[in-house]
């Protein structure tokens, strides 16, 4: 995907240190910043950029061709000359992927067919997985997410049903991962609509998580494979961390596609059965291989409880559970 020149002329510092520093965190695989702290360069550059972001200056854009995306406190309050470029006015403290899905906007949405050729090989795949301690899976995944996210890029892919991840991430800002199936079932994708699927947590981007839960059973491995290799191509990952629900068509083959598989382990009593069964399982479908990459995590036990997810991630990523975690994970040294 062709990253889109995206001029920058902020000139409130503060804002524009945190807004730009967000922006190089997330979306340097689509964006090319050039950033300006005059509003003449800008103006003599703009003729090689495709799209503005500024605040209010009063800079003519007579000559200019590029959209203008301008940053204002309430609508309307841009000085701004009439000229050729289109002039878009949104709110300047909001979300920054709001920001961002306006720009895409602006430079319209450049649609493609995925090309069956790509590998998923160009993101590694882990998975988490459990089979009894459920509530904890969740966590595990977002821990694990925040130990890679400090070197790479990592997304989270949540197939989990009611696994508790919307509740972490609060009000969503974008369609989510039903608008990405659909692309990826037609093999058709847009960058805007793709961006705007994806939020961001700390240092790592996840996928937003479904309304409907049925649908995660309804699409196959092989649509999220497709899915995975286009994001992955697409959007620069590194890492993409699956937390695995109820089994669609082509759980297996999508397991099998997995550099690491974490599996919660049980405690005791009939879980142990079912973990049994389960490796069983994936004896049967001729996946041996999993005694290298499969990984038993045992849980610690929760002496209080939980005050929230944040938290428990936090406590999780830097003591010795953390530790643990990062001596699994290929190419990471635990801590200390």
């Amino acid at each position: 995907m062709k990253r889109v020149r995206l001029g920058v002329y902020i000139p409130d510092r503060e804002y524009a240190d945190r807004f730009t520093s967000c922006l190089m965190n997330h979306y340097r695989q689509q964006l090319e910043m050039h950033i300006y702290t005059e509003k003449e360069a800008l103006q003599a550059a703009a003729g090689e950029l495709d799209v503005i972001l500024m605040e209010p200056c009063g800079l003519e854009n007579a000559g200019i061709s590029c959209p203008i995306v301008c940053l204002v406190d309430e609508e309307g309050q841009a000085e701004l000359g009439t000229g050729e470029g289109c002039v878009q006015m949104v709110e300047k403290y909001q979300e920054v992927n709001n920001i961002v899905d306006e720009i895409m906007r602006q430079i319209g949405d450049e649609v493609r067919g995925v090309q069956q050729s790509d590998r998923i090989e160009r993101a590694r795949m882990f998975a988490v997985y459990s089979l009894s301690e459920n509530e904890y899976q969740m966590p595990l995944a977002v821990t694990l997410a925040s130990i890679l996210s400090e070197r790479e890029r990592v997304l989270i892919l949540d197939l989990q049903e009611n696994s508790g991840f919307s509740q972490l991430i609060g009000e969503r800002q974008g369609q989510g991962l039903e608008e990405l199936l659909v692309m990826a079932e037609s093999g058709r994708f847009a960058s805007g609509r793709m961006v705007s699927c994806i939020g961001h947590m700390d240092q790592a981007d996840y996928v937003y998580p479904v309304k409907n839960t049925e649908c995660l059973c309804e699409a196959e491995g092989a649509l999220y494979q497709s899915l995975i290799r286009v994001l992955a191509k697409e959007m620069g990952y590194q890492t993409v961390i699956l937390s695995l629900g109820s089994r669609f068509v082509g759980f297996f083959e999508l397991l099998n596609e997995c550099q690491e598989i974490y599996l919660v382990k049980p405690r005791g009593g009939l879980a142990q059965w079912r973990q049994r069964e389960f490796l069983g399982e994936l004896e049967a479908h001729g996946m041996e291989f999993t005694g290298q990459r499969l990984h038993e995590v045992e849980l610690p036990v929760l002496t209080s409880p939980a005050i929230s997810c944040e938290r428990l991630v936090e406590q999780w990523k830097w003591n010795e559970f953390g530790d643990r975690i990062r001596s699994m994970v290929p190419g990471v040294m635990a801590c200390g």
